[in-house]
């Protein structure tokens, strides 16, 4: 179990709260708890209730998104040591948009989206920061949608684009 101490020293190195200060630091640690998953362990799924942000503290993660009526995914990012993943569950009320998959033994702090959004309106510096984290990973999920379309026709894109659960 880590201290308080220990949970602040991994935080600081997370992008999202490089701006927070100490006592900042010290609040958000106290709403983390840790967890770890074996190789292969789902640690949220697609289409079930999200809510909770994690930080890879140790290993890593495929996040990957299904596709509707297939059994393909499509790969979204990998987070590694000190990468967040399921912050839009922290401000969207709605089903998981992907599937988090342990790719090795995964150590994480995790926290559910009632005590950070309790945290969030005493602390906005923290919403900034998070909202620069998720908009650099919209546009770069921009940059591979565009990737894989440009050498498709606009109807064939548009086919694919509706084979996509939202």
């Amino acid at each position: 179990m880590l201290s308080t101490q220990e949970k602040i020293q991994l935080l600081q190195n997370v992008s999202s709260f490089h701006k927070l200060s100490n006592d900042q630091l010290v609040s958000l640690a106290e709403l983390y708890e840790e967890k770890t998953f074996s190789h292969g362990d789902i640690i949220f799924r697609q289409g079930e209730v999200g809510g909770k942000m994690y930080v890879v503290i140790e290993g890593k993660v495929a996040v990957e998104r299904e596709i509707r009526d297939r059994t393909d995914t499509v790969s979204i990012m990998i987070a590694d040591r000190y990468d967040s993943i399921g912050e839009m569950s922290l401000f969207y009320n709605a089903p998981n948009s992907v599937t988090a998959t342990a790719m090795e033994d995964t150590r994480t702090l995790w926290m559910e989206n009632g005590a950070f959004i309790d945290f969030a309106r005493n602390d906005p510096d923290l919403l900034v920061e998070l909202c620069q984290v998720l908009s650099k990973r919209l546009f770069e999920a921009y940059d591979r949608i565009s990737e894989i379309s440009k050498d498709q026709k606009p109807l064939e894109l548009r086919k694919l684009y509706e084979k996509l659960d939202f």
